[in-house]
């Protein structure tokens, strides 16, 4: 691809971002944008930001979008002129149909027997999948992403960053679910159900071109039913979106790996899916690094050199882009807000080491769902990658590739002393599952297991771990059923006695009973810090917390159940239920 076409796909992300951005904040007038600092958002109680706009740095932004856009079009408009962007274009369109034709005859040589196997493991999948999405409850993060977000409007979403739980992209897409709808399990679940069964069929189709169909299927299998793997196909944080932007992202560095001429498509693909992944959620950075990594070592390798030029032009390109998309939040919300996510703060070192071999442990185990299933797929990973560099040259890029996405977030937690969520590494547990899927291949065909029975054998270790996963999973979900039902009952009640100043000391009550207002447009005073002047009509706390000093003789129980007691004042009786 010649460096003029990067410089067009790069100029071509910049134009579009701030048209993006312009057509927020063009029009919107300064008070608008200010009065986002009187949203309520809870974080440990309820709270304001205090923003960094100011007139000044607000002009600044209207001014710098306004430039981007006039610069960038410009110059896209002098790259016109010479014929290069038609040319460019007709050519990308080309390798677009050459791919798409690609998968079409990749589903079609499959046989009938695989075409019939694949289809039953994505319907199970997919069922089990609207299954999670209904019956599951709505998280804490599901409903303050709604709340102080989405609720708000695009504003809101592209500036206003009080708790690191704005993924931007992510809430974004669930907007327009939003005028139509208030069920949260519509507005914020069925965009991440469309992003996972799209980009699931999609990767099943070019594993199968890449591993082969058997391979394909235990590691999409493996991954599908993996704990998280089901969780964040439903959930909406956008962890599963950033994961179908990331699977685009590997197999257009495969393609630009193994290919030594210029790959048009992979290049904007690469670079589409990194600006798109950092604006879900930055933590997009971790797997980032690693292809880019693995891409550099190939170049090199392969002394590639005018490649490797290329693979920093296009590093150049994402990180400006997201800069420029993050924009709008350092000037209104501010670089520290952005900066200083407490989920994934720097340790000292005699905290971090100490409890760093436990934490990947841990962390392995959680990935895979179950005690010490971590450690035996780590185990097996350690084993299969060198065999399989040193058995199958083939597969080498692909193995570098997954190896690198396990690695590299590793070290760089290492380096940085951080321990992130569980959820931030969703990605290792598809990859994991991608190298489990070729060392189950290699395996069934070292064993001399008949071909005719490989497909067998891996639907039959698919559904048993997968059975095995939904047994320790309904516990838990018992468990926040119960816990849903009570925090209802619990607003219904208060509701129901026409309570109109409520103080709460209850984290989950804090949270959900905000959300549940918010819903009803209910005018109701909810306060986690005591006001003198205020007279609450109840008072809202955990099981086991004691009264306020302020509210201990003036208030008596009324209402219980295993999370909360609620206190209402003593000369109106009220009875306990």
């Amino acid at each position: 691809m010649p460096f003029r076409a990067l410089l067009a796909v790069s100029l071509l992300c910049l134009l579009l971002s701030s048209l993006f951005l312009l057509l927020i904040f063009g029009l919107t007038p300064y008070q608008q944008v200010q009065a986002l600092g009187s949203i309520t958002y809870h974080e440990g109680s309820y709270h304001h930001l205090r923003l960094a706009l100011t007139p000044a740095r607000y002009m600044a932004l209207r001014a710098a979008l306004t430039g981007v856009a006039l610069v960038s079009g410009g110059l896209l408009l002098v790259l016109r002129r010479n014929g290069l962007l038609r040319q460019e274009w007709q050519k990308l369109l080309l390798e677009i149909r050459q791919t798409g034709t690609g998968l079409r005859l990749q589903l079609q040589a499959l046989s009938r027997t695989d075409t019939l196997a694949g289809s039953f493991l994505l319907l199970v999948l997919t069922l089990l999948r609207l299954w999670y999405l209904v019956v599951y409850p709505i998280s804490t993060d599901e409903a303050a992403s709604f709340d102080y977000f989405i609720h708000e409007g695009p504003v809101a979403i592209s500036s206003f960053y009080p708790i690191p739980n704005n993924h931007l992209l992510f809430n974004f897409l669930c907007w327009p679910f939003s005028l139509l709808s208030t069920n949260l399990h519509l507005v914020m679940r069925l965009p991440t159900l469309l992003a996972a069964t799209a980009s699931t069929g999609v990767a099943y189709l070019l594993l199968t071109r890449s591993i082969g169909f058997r391979g394909a299927t235990l590691g999409i299998g493996l991954f599908g039913f993996s704990p998280l793997g089901l969780y964040y196909a439903v959930a909406g944080r956008g962890y599963f979106l950033q994961l179908a932007l990331l699977l685009a992202a590997f197999f257009a560095a495969l393609a630009l790996w193994r290919q030594p001429a210029g790959r048009r498509l992979a290049w904007v693909v690469f670079i589409g899916t990194g600006i798109l992944g950092l604006y879900t959620i930055p933590t997009f950075v971790y797997p980032l690094v690693a292809l880019g990594a693995g891409l550099l070592l190939g170049f090199i390798n392969q002394r590639r050199w005018l490649d490797v030029g290329r693979l920093a032009f296009a590093t150049a390109a994402i990180g400006t882009t997201a800069v420029l998309l993050y924009s709008p939040i350092i000037v209104v919300s501010g670089l520290p807000q952005l900066l200083g996510n407490h989920y994934v703060a720097r340790l000292s070192a005699a905290i971090f080491w100490p409890h760093y071999t436990g934490y990947l442990h841990v962390l392995a185990d959680t990935l895979a769902g179950g005690e010490n299933l971590g450690l035996a797929a780590v185990g097996t990973i350690g084993v299969a990658v060198p065999l399989l560099w040193w058995r199958q040259p083939l597969l080498r890029p692909i193995v570098a590739l997954t190896a690198l996405l396990l690695l590299v977030p590793v070290v760089l937690m290492a380096l940085q002393q951080v321990l992130v969520p569980e959820r931030v590494l969703l990605f290792a547990a598809c990859f994991s599952s991608i190298l489990l899927g070729l060392a189950g291949t290699k395996a069934l065909q070292l064993g001399r297991v008949p071909t005719s029975a490989q497909l067998a054998v891996m639907l039959l270790i698919i559904g048993g771990y997968a059975g095995y996963i939904q047994w320790r999973q309904l516990p838990s979900l018992r468990a926040e059923q119960q816990r849903q039902q009570q925090i209802e009952s619990s607003y219904e009640w208060l509701t129901g006695w026409g309570a109109q100043r409520v103080f709460l000391a209850s984290p989950w009550h804090e949270l959900f009973m905000h959300h549940y207002a918010l819903l009803e447009n209910r005018n109701i005073l909810l306060q986690t810090t005591a006001d003198p002047d205020v007279t609450y009509d109840f008072v809202v706390l955990e099981r086991g917390a004691t009264l306020p000093p302020w509210a201990a003789s003036a208030y008596s129980p009324v209402y219980e159940d295993a999370l909360t007691v609620i206190y209402g004042r003593t000369n109106i009786p009220q009875p306990v239920r």
